[in-house]
């Protein structure tokens, strides 16, 4: 069709397009395949200790955090490379930054599995 990205397909480009950078940073970033198989061990874990819908959602939250900031680490960093190839300390910093976000994300949300699971564990 014509019409490329104008009406009612404007949703399913969106869709499109969203879909494809989820599958690029999957088979190209190594920390978005870490965060894959820690979800997926997490949610075998739930399962078997039996989380309730209330803990589900929290963690559910909080593992899309941790990938979310992982693919905006992602992206930041490519943009960068892409406007900077070489290295500048202001680069450097900004990439770093947007790591320890991810860093951050990731211990608050380790942090609300071991709040979780560690008490269903030890009982």
């Amino acid at each position: 069709m014509a019409s490329d990205y104008r009406g009612k397909n404007k949703l399913h480009f969106g869709f499109r397009y969203a879909l494809s950078g989820l599958k690029v940073a999957i088979l190209t970033e190594r920390n978005i395949k870490i965060h894959f198989i820690a979800m997926t061990i997490v949610c075998i874990m739930g399962f078997i200790v039996g989380l309730t819908n209330l803990e589900w959602a929290i963690l559910c939250l909080a593992i899309g955090a941790v990938i979310s900031m992982e693919m905006m680490n992602t992206a930041l960093e490519r943009a960068l490379d892409y406007v900077e190839p070489k290295h500048q300390p202001a680069v450097g910093i900004a990439k770093d930054i947007s790591a320890g976000a991810v860093l951050v994300t990731a211990i608050i949300a380790m942090v609300i599995a071991c709040l979780f699971f560690l008490p269903k564990l030890l009982a």
